[in-house]
């Protein structure tokens, strides 16, 4: 027999994860209108404000939407949920920060039912933080629900996001973080591709930065003098 249902599970964090055009947001929303119209149950729709496209809704690619919650940092939830016990569903959960993983263990022990929703990779390949982490945390198996490769006859599942700087694909030594718009003067987009037709130019020199003790933290167009003051050894893996 099923320990959990779709509607409400209470005290259990669940995470769905997938591409762009997957139907993660679609997903979430589903499970918000199933706990308000069958099972009476209040429903708290949150998302970070670092996700910029919609204001303050979560959207689904069919029309279907809901207020949310913005917010900025993930301590801000406790605060926000001090009433009835219900589903607390957040979307966009790549966007929070690293404490988003104590907050969501917090609201399991007063009794919610948390459901994230986010990407598992960043336009790199890379994991995205804090994804793992939630993922880990997770009480059912996690959801993945994926959407098709973008390029023209591939029947593949795009695993992953591939992010289009003036429609060419970006460098990997570009901000982790981009908003799907504009970027200064800069065209972004982003679209669901298979790992065979996932691109990414400069992938080895980040990989190779990636395993420098950098203490700069720098993804931005400064990266490169930043990282050299800290490691100068990096001046014999990059062609200046």
């Amino acid at each position: 027999m099923n320990k959990f249902n779709s509607t409400f599970n209470q005290g259990i964090i669940e995470v769905i994860v997938g591409t762009m055009y997957s139907g993660k947001s679609r997903e979430l929303l589903y499970r918000g209108k199933r706990a308000e119209k069958y099972g009476k149950v209040p429903v708290y729709y949150f998302k970070p404000a670092k996700d910029t496209r919609d204001g303050e809704f979560i959207n689904s690619r069919d029309n279907d939407h809901k207020k949310a919650y913005l917010f900025e940092e993930s301590t801000e939830l406790l605060d926000h949920l001090n009433g009835e016990i219900g589903l607390v569903l957040i979307d966009e959960a790549q966007f929070t920060d690293k404490k988003i993983v104590p907050v969501v263990r917090l609201l399991k022990l007063k009794g919610y039912n948390i459901v994230l929703s986010g990407l598992p990779n960043d336009y790199r390949g890379q994991p995205f933080v804090p994804m793992p982490e939630l993922m880990s945390i997770s009480d059912v198996p996690i959801k993945e629900i994926y959407s098709v490769c973008n390029i023209d006859g591939c029947l593949n599942d795009g695993v992953l996001p591939q992010r289009l700087r003036n429609n060419k694909p970006d460098s990997a030594m570009s901000s982790t973080i981009i908003v799907e718009g504009s970027e200064n003067d800069d065209k972004i987009e982003y679209e669901p591709r298979c790992e065979l037709h996932h691109t990414v130019p400069d992938l080895e020199l980040y990989l190779q930065w990636m395993m420098t003790e950098c203490i700069c933290e720098s993804y931005a167009a400064s990266w490169m003098t930043n990282c050299i003051a800290c490691n100068p050894e990096l001046l014999q893996i990059i062609d200046v």
